[in-house]
């Protein structure tokens, strides 16, 4: 008796391993869903991977000029921020960043800074830029100054990596200065609207997961000017190709109350949410 159920038990062992063992086995169909090809695909583009499936392939991305000053080296970044008379002085040190810059004055027309005291903010971590999204800034400049805005306040952009950082090892986003958060943006103080400058936070009603731009875009919330205006300007600068990925308040709570404007190098997509 003894006998007869330890081989029972032998032989449903046996059949439980053997059906593991076809579970493990890779499947042989080739049919694969088509969202599920995509987001493979968007992992062996991506570098660094996008959070979001909203990404969008470019099958002409290299022409954007995002992709341009991303692809762009030390001397040729330089060079172009120096035939464009952009005020700036560059950084011995900044681990991470390949080509760490601190701007001394506006770029096409709008400062970009924090909201750090002025003592402050010629040694401050957060105001170091890479040169690449410099030229970027210089681009987003026309955008604003053509809606009367001269001032960018940001929360930062290079964010400095841990100390155990590999030291030739280079950033994205933040880590690299290829990032930088703006929450403000302020009108010139000739404007005929100064006491209507923009900020995220208040001037715009998070629609989470909707598209920002575009014909699928909800309706503007709040119903205001200053709600139309913001909006108006992110899309455009969305339009324009002039950053990689740009994050704002409908991506996560964490972005509601500022624009994340990035260029990333080696990538073959943009993402605007």
């Amino acid at each position: 008796m003894l006998v007869a159920m330890q081989r029972a038990r032998l032989g449903r062992f046996s059949a439980a391993l053997a059906l593991a063992a076809v579970m493990l086995l890779p499947s042989t169909g080739n049919a694969r869903p088509a969202k599920q090809k995509q987001k493979t695909a968007l992992k062996s583009l991506a570098k660094p991977k996008p959070k979001s499936e909203h990404a969008v392939f470019d099958a002409d991305w290299a022409s954007a000029l995002a992709a341009k000053y991303a692809a762009l080296d030390r001397n040729a970044c330089l060079a172009e921020a120096k035939a464009r008379g952009i005020p700036l002085e560059e950084v011995k040190s900044a681990p991470g960043v390949l080509i760490p810059v601190r701007l001394t004055g506006p770029v096409n027309g709008v400062r970009y800074h924090t909201e750090l005291a002025e003592k402050d903010r010629a040694t401050s971590p957060f105001e170091v830029f890479d040169c690449r999204l410099v030229l970027a800034l210089h681009d987003f400049g026309a955008i604003l100054t053509a809606h009367d805005i001269d001032e960018a306040l940001i929360f930062s952009a290079w964010r400095p990596p841990p100390k155990s950082w590999a030291k030739d090892k280079l950033g994205t986003r933040h880590t690299g200065a290829l990032a930088v958060d703006i929450r403000v943006l302020n009108r010139s103080a000739t404007a005929t609207n100064k006491d209507k400058d923009l900020i995220v936070l208040r001037d715009w009603k998070p629609a989470r997961d909707k598209p920002p731009c575009g014909d699928k875009a909800p309706a503007i919330s709040p119903d205001t000017d200053a709600a139309k205006e913001i909006r108006a300007i992110y899309c455009a600068a969305s339009d324009a190709r002039i950053f990689s990925s740009m994050l704002g308040p409908n991506f996560n709570k964490e972005h509601e109350n500022h624009f994340h404007l990035e260029v990333t190098p080696d990538v073959k997509w943009r993402l605007t949410e």
